[in-house]
């Protein structure tokens, strides 16, 4: 009887790959994984600059509006937060407001406005050397002055006509060399500046934290000196600045009471 068993498997010889992966393979694998960690957290840390920068400007020009406004109501610009870190958001200091006094905080609830936390607040400076914007004085008028706006008015024009000073607030050059970023250059003295911090770029604004270059010096010491307006954002400096002259406040302002 034939048998039923099944044929004899011959065994193979040939070359088996083993389970799992190799060293090789997997260095390779931890190296990508590093490089798209990089990527990403490149992304995420781009991401976030432009949304505070994007919030900076967003604070700066809600703070101008602000500004405005009371100037219309009060006819005069507001008196900076004299206080060290801005925690009572109101102008002055002790409810004085000294005739020498041009660079503080904003004085956020003096202006309507939420005070935010102290790395957000801005740094507010006002033009009152020679012509006293704060504190307009008053002047001879063939009609009573019973709002204050005609010597407010006075005093932008005669802002206006003021030579360029240190003695003022004054924006430095955008860093080219016509107008080189120096505060030995005054590009020209506004009627006020508003200057709101990113992030602290140059490692160099211990108290208060967040102002770069030139500005540093106008946060931690009052000095006088801004960086310009159009100024762009580089890897050392991110301040946002936001200025108006005398002239073209009192331009905004004719146009509001016709």
């Amino acid at each position: 009887m034939a048998s039923t068993a099944p044929p004899h498997s011959i065994p193979y010889s040939g070359p088996r790959r083993n389970a799992g992966m190799s060293l090789v393979e997997l260095a390779v694998v931890v190296a990508i994984i590093g490089l798209l960690s990089v990527v990403v957290s490149a992304g995420y840390s781009d991401a976030a600059a432009q949304s505070a920068a994007t919030t900076a400007k967003a604070d700066a020009e809600a703070a101008r509006q602000a500004i405005r406004a009371f100037a219309l109501r009060n006819k005069r610009l507001p008196c900076p937060d004299l206080s060290a870190t801005g925690d009572p958001a109101r102008e002055g200091h002790n409810g004085t407001c000294p005739s020498g006094a041009q660079v503080g905080w904003l004085p956020y609830e003096s202006l309507g406005l939420t005070r935010p936390d102290r790395e957000r607040r801005l740094r507010y400076a006002v033009s009152r050397e020679g012509a006293d914007l704060v504190a307009p004085p008053a002047v001879a008028s063939a009609r009573p002055d019973l709002d204050g706006s005609t010597r407010f008015r006075a005093a932008l024009a005669a802002a206006a006509r003021l030579p360029a000073s240190t003695n003022r607030p004054f924006l430095t050059g955008p860093g080219s060399s016509a107008s080189p970023e120096d505060c030995g250059f005054i590009q020209s003295n506004p009627a006020f500046a508003l200057i709101a911090p990113v992030t602290d770029r140059d490692g160099n604004s211990p108290v208060p934290a967040g102002f770069d270059g030139v500005n540093v010096g106008m946060a931690v010491s009052n000095q006088n000196c801004i960086a310009a307006p159009s100024r762009r954002a580089t890897a050392d400096n991110d301040d946002v600045v936001v200025a108006e002259s005398a002239g073209a406040l009192l331009g905004w302002l004719a146009a509001r009471t016709r």
